[in-house]
Formats: C-alpha cells, sequence, structure tokens
C-alpha cells in the first residue's frame, strides 16, 4: 500500500510539472513581441473648407448692389512632400493647393428681364514651402503641430457668364500668399487604432486644424485684379 501511494504521488508530481512547462513558455513568448517603429513620414494631405473675403474689390463688392449676404464658402485641397527631416525641428518640404470659391446673388434686371444672376469665381492654384513643427508632440507629449506655409496664389477669376458678342471679363492675378496653421493630433484619442493605420496604411498621424492666411493675388503686378484679402481654412489632415 505504501509503494502504490509512492507511485501515485510521484505521478502527480511528474504531471503538474509537465503542466506547468507550456504555461513558462507563453509568459517567454509575451516577452519577445517586436517593438513598434513608426513608418516613415513623407506626405501629407489635407481637406479644407474656409471662407476668403477679398477685400482687394472693395466694400462695394461685399455690398447689397453685389454679393452681400453670400459668404462665398472656398473649398480646397492640398498636398505636402516633406524631403526634409531635422530632429528637434521638424518637417521641411514642399506643397501645391488647388481652391475654389464662388459669390453668387440675384438682382433685379432691366427690361424683359425680372431677375439678373450675378456670379464670381475664384480658382486658386498655390504652390508653396512649408514646415512642420512637430517638436512638441514627437519630444514634449503635446499633440500641438504649428505650420507656417509661403506660397504664391495664381489666381483665376470669372465674373457671370455673358454672349458671344458681349463676353463676361475674365482674368489671372498673382501674389504671395502667408499662412500659419495650428493642428491637434488625434492619435493620443485612441493609440492603438492609431498604430494600426500606420501598419495597415502607412498614415502616421490624423489631425484637426485650422489655418488663417492672407493673399496678395494682384498687389504686386500692375493692371491685375486685386482679390487680395484674408482668409481661413479648418478640416481634415493625414501625415504618411
Amino acid at each position: 500500500m505504501s509503494r502504490l501511494s509512492s507511485c501515485l504521488g510521484a505521478a502527480l508530481v511528474a504531471g503538474a510539472a509537465l503542466g506547468a512547462a507550456p504555461a513558462s513558455a507563453d509568459i517567454d513568448d509575451w516577452t519577445e513581441v517586436p517593438e513598434f517603429h513608426p513608418s516613415p513620414e513623407n506626405f501629407g494631405i489635407e481637406l479644407r473648407i474656409g471662407m476668403y473675403r477679398p477685400e482687394g474689390l472693395g466694400d462695394e463688392f461685399f455690398s447689397g448692389n453685389y454679393f452681400g449676404g453670400d459668404v462665398g464658402p472656398h473649398l480646397s485641397l492640398q498636398f505636402h512632400y516633406y524631403p526634409f527631416q531635422v530632429p528637434y525641428l521638424g518637417l521641411f518640404g514642399i506643397g501645391a493647393s488647388l481652391g475654389w470659391s464662388q459669390w453668387d446673388t440675384l438682382r433685379p434686371g432691366g427690361g424683359a428681364v425680372d431677375t439678373e444672376r450675378n456670379v464670381f469665381e475664384l480658382l486658386v492654384l498655390q504652390p508653396m514651402v512649408l514646415w512642420r513643427f512637430d517638436t512638441l508632440a514627437r519630444e514634449v507629449g503635446i499633440p500641438i503641430v504649428l505650420t507656417p506655409k509661403i506660397g504664391w496664389d495664381f489666381a483665376r477669376w470669372l465674373t457671370s457668364p455673358g454672349t458671344p458678342a458681349n463676353p463676361s471679363p475674365a482674368g489671372l492675378s498673382m501674389g504671395f500668399r502667408f499662412s500659419g496653421k495650428v493642428s491637434l493630433e488625434l492619435d493620443f484619442i485612441e493609440p492603438r487604432a492609431a498604430r494600426q493605420l500606420d501598419e495597415a496604411w502607412g498614415i502616421n498621424h490624423s489631425e484637426l486644424f485650422v489655418e488663417f492666411y492672407y493673399s496678395m493675388a494682384g498687389e504686386i503686378l500692375a493692371g491685375e485684379l486685386p482679390v487680395s484679402g484674408w482668409g481661413w481654412a479648418a478640416g481634415l489632415g493625414f501625415t504618411f
């Protein structure tokens, strides 16, 4: 009987040792998870909506006789390329923007025409240089990014449709644009989801931003329509 008890005890001890071995191996496996390394940051894209006020045209442009009451929303898309990254200073690059605004109003017409539609459009192409100062987010843990930009506006302006015999005026105005953008990176809301976006799609950061700018289009070269003025834009941006 004592020999049987000894054999049963030895079997239980051996079984417990075998059962503990896989658990120890699982713990070792968890310690070997590879460290996450973010993908390189080379590009950026911004989806933007805002307002632009071409003050160079004068107060009469915004009066009730012309486009009073029309806010003329400005829609634009920007693309950035960052060939240089400097430690503690951020990303330096170039970019391009395409934007569109339209002011529209109806006023009493003459003769047999009850109303007359007036339209003024701006189509703006802008190359630029920019500095993405992300040191606060990368080094301090504050998810704020500052981005100054300097560009050159090519503003194609169009008026309301005319007739073949009397075409409506149109032209091109050019000038510098100075911009400043403040962004809030959204990675801190759900860090795991942000990491998965980087691993699956190469999207390093997503952000909400607001930007203020001044355009000198039409102020520099003589004879151009002065469509210069202040504007702002807000939207969603991605760095990848």
